[in-house]
């Protein structure tokens, strides 16, 4: 089955892009409780005609609610959640199970999609998203494609299956989403959170190790698994996402493109030489990895974790920013005096100048050349040292306002700030030509089908099916047709005339249309052109109604009163401090579960002693407990254990043993807390994010990336410990 294309929406031109990029379906968010909340998102007034353009267009939309939502805040969320469901969106992207819980208690015909930020990753975890309504999951970006087909495997067995969709492109977190402090602990109290939508991206800091070395110790490159789209395909994935709400239009369009290009052409491949030689065919041509690379990336593309752990290959390098496609070397630097280093080209640049600016020569590399690369004024160009342990912080270079090709294979290009030397590495950052064509894609059009019958003395009907949806609407016209008094209406000027849909989102096609008339009558063909026009408006209002008209009316204003007196909604709210790291009201003492299972085994457990899992066991964490599961339940028995992912609570709760959950299931209000014990918990620890007190401390990131540091100092000084765990790395 050919996934879904799902690409980013931050405001009107990013989803006009993605649609004409040829998007399946989109993501975007209002103007809070989503995790980019500094993207220009769509406020009430401007969501209605958003959804309406994308559904008018065959575009389904995902609208994201993917943040942690306070007790105080559940109300005025879950009202907007419903104005949402309202207006038609096709699902909900969610993370906080209080508000996951309420939706699925009085919203059940809306489909929730459980976040990348929930931190699912494993099968375990099915069971008790199926219980919370969930009919769509996005797993953790750091799944190998062995897992992802596991994950899909189980899904798919499920009644009904669960959706599983995966990230293929865009930008990485070096910490497992949903776990990472490190935003909201070094802002100094500032409050900015991943979680909470405001993110302040401390990872693309540059940080200092137990060595000395000052690099971008947690900054990763782009993801980028178009070459891995055959696999994927195999593995089960249903949906591939994009990254990007905060990406330009442009980026947007580019990437939508590509992806779509490369998704159809898999499947066709396919359909023609089935699905074990397929990947066989498949190839990515050249010059749209190099538009890949050119619209953005840090440092070249990277797969992630999809085959295996890359270790420093993962890094963006010298710079976490954009990074271009490398162009060549400059042979020679040319003042304002027209003083020429290195290389005479004083013909090519006299005049050229302005006074404190200065123009450089490049020769293209091999690469380049390969490519047919050209410069053209207005492409954005930076000049970097050749070493390798350079931090790039503030290049030289900037927007190219005069090129000149002087021949073998070199360009003068500028004018620029000084800054620039010999031996420079050129790398193109913007590519003005592929921004300024971009957008440049023809509307999509949505396919129909006509029969026009017109017979003598009768009146004629049109009958226009939407393929798409498989619905038709008859009109007829109220005009009676006529013998011809002198000439008569050919079928093909009738044709054209159907043809003729204009500014509507369908297309006929070659041959959608079917007209069959009597010889010798006369049918005005203003008449054929009105009943086109209101045909083709009635279909398009039933095709944007098409989503509400299969499920239950949102819910009125009485009942929505109803609701948060019943759920006692924003009257109290969940205090952190009534858990200070206690369990029946006694303190304890939690200890990883191997440590725990090894002390049983020595008889040296003390009383205050209970086992955790950790927020993420996917691993080793996982075989263990997979493979010692009824020893582990016997040990526990009498203790319980502390558990803080959601892959496990119900099957430990099933075998007896009582569950608490930790923070890393990420508790903020007192409905996600009903969730928890309608799953068979009870809340031993809150989510950080309210503030909560541990003994064990709070690591700022659980990552898969193996840090080859004790320590990394951040750029106030502060000393990060670097501890392991299993088989992932904990920063404190």
């Amino acid at each position: 089955m050919k996934p879904e294309l799902l690409a980013p929406v931050g405001g009107k031109p990013h989803l006009i892009a993605a649609v004409n990029g040829g998007a399946d379906a989109v993501y975007m968010g209002g103007m809070s409780f989503n995790a980019r909340i500094f993207a220009d998102n769509f406020s009430d007034e401007e969501l209605p005609d958003a959804i309406k353009y994308a559904h008018a267009h065959g575009v389904k939309v995902y609208m994201t609610m993917n943040t942690l939502v306070a007790d105080d805040e559940l109300a005025r969320a879950f009202e907007y959640c419903n104005y949402i469901y309202g207006l038609g969106a096709d699902g909900l992207i969610v993370q906080d199970l209080g508000l996951i819980r309420l939706l699925n208690k009085y919203l059940p015909d809306l489909p929730l999609h459980y976040s990348t930020q929930g931190t699912l990753y494993n099968k375990e975890a099915l069971g008790a998203v199926k219980k919370m309504g969930i009919s769509r999951v996005v797993p953790a970006r750091e799944l190998t494609i062995e897992e992802i087909r596991e994950l899909s495997e189980a899904a798919e067995s499920m009644e009904p299956p669960i959706d599983v969709e995966v990230f293929v492109h865009g930008a990485l977190c070096m910490c497992y989403s949903g776990q990472c402090q490190m935003s909201r602990v070094l802002g100094a109290g500032s409050g900015r959170t991943g979680n909470r939508g405001t993110c302040a991206q401390p990872c693309r800091q540059a940080y200092t190790d137990d060595t000395g070395r000052t690099y971008y110790a947690l900054s990763p490159k782009d993801l980028c698994l178009i070459n891995c789209i055959p696999e994927l395909v195999n593995a089960g994935a249903s949906s591939f996402k994009i990254e990007g709400r905060i990406k330009s239009p442009e980026y947007v369009a580019t990437v939508t493109r590509i992806y779509r290009k490369y998704i159809d052409l898999y499947d066709r491949l396919e359909r023609e030489h089935g699905p074990d030689a397929a990947a066989e065919y498949y190839e990515v041509d050249e010059q749209d990895m190099t538009d890949l690379r050119q619209i953005f990336n840090r440092g070249d593309f990277t797969e992630g974790y999809l085959h295996g752990n890359p270790g420093e290959d993962l890094l963006s390098g010298a710079s976490p920013k954009n990074q271009g496609i490398y162009l060549g070397k400059v042979v020679a630097v040319i003042d304002s005096e027209n003083k020429v280093s290195e290389r005479d080209e004083k013909s090519a640049v006299r005049g050229a100048l302005r006074r404190g600016k200065v123009l450089v020569c490049l020769e293209l590399s091999k690469s380049a050349k390969e490519l047919g690369v050209s410069i053209h004024s207005g492409d954005g160009l930076e000049f970097r040292s050749d070493e390798k342990e350079y931090l790039i912080e503030n290049p030289a270079g900037g927007v190219t306002t005069y090129v000149k090709d002087i021949g073998e294979d070199c360009f003068i290009v500028g004018d620029y700030d000084k800054g620039m030397m010999l031996g420079d590495l050129v790398f193109r950052v913007t590519d003005s030509t592929l921004v300024e064509t971009a957008l440049d894609a023809p509307e999509i059009k949505l396919p129909l089908t006509m029969q026009f019958t017109a017979r003598e003395g009768q009146f004629p009907v049109l009958v226009m099916n939407d393929v798409g949806i498989n619905h038709s609407v008859e009109i007829v016209s109220d005009y009676r047709t006529e013998r011809a008094q002198k000439v008569a209406t050919e079928a093909e000027r009738i044709e054209d005339s159907l043809r003729r849909l204009g500014d509507t989102t369908y297309t006929a096609g070659l041959t959608g249309i079917d007209v069959q008339v009597d010889d010798d009558v006369m049918v005005p063909l203003s008449v054929v052109n009105k009943m086109r026009r209101d045909a083709a408006d009635e279909l398009l209002k039933f095709r944007i109604k098409y989503v509400q008209n299969s499920r239950a009316p949102k819910l009125e204003k009485d009942e929505i009163k109803r609701i948060k007196d019943e759920e006692e909604l924003g009257r109290s709210r969940l205090n952190a401090e009534a858990y200070p790291s206690e369990i029946n009201g006694r303190s304890v003492n939690p200890v990883p579960l191997k440590e725990f299972m090894r002390k049983s085994e020595e008889g040296s457990n003390k009383d205050k002693d209970v086992p955790y899992i950790l927020n993420v066991s996917k691993g080793e964490l996982d075989k263990y407990i997979k493979d010692n599961f009824d020893s582990i339940v016997s040990s526990v028995k009498d203790s319980g254990i502390i558990i803080g992912n959601l892959g496990w609570i119900e099957q430990f709760a099933e075998a007896g043993v009582k569950v608490y959950a930790d923070y890393g299931l990420n508790v903020y209000n007192r409905q996600a807390r009903l969730a928890i014990r309608e799953l068979g918990g009870e809340l031993y620890l809150p989510s950080h994010e309210t503030g909560a007190r541990d003994s064990r401390g709070i690591p700022l990131m659980i990552t898969e990336y193996p840090i080859n540091s004790e320590t990394l100092t951040d750029r106030k000084g502060e000393v990060h410990r670097i501890e392991l765990s299993d088989d992932k790395t904990l920063i404190y």
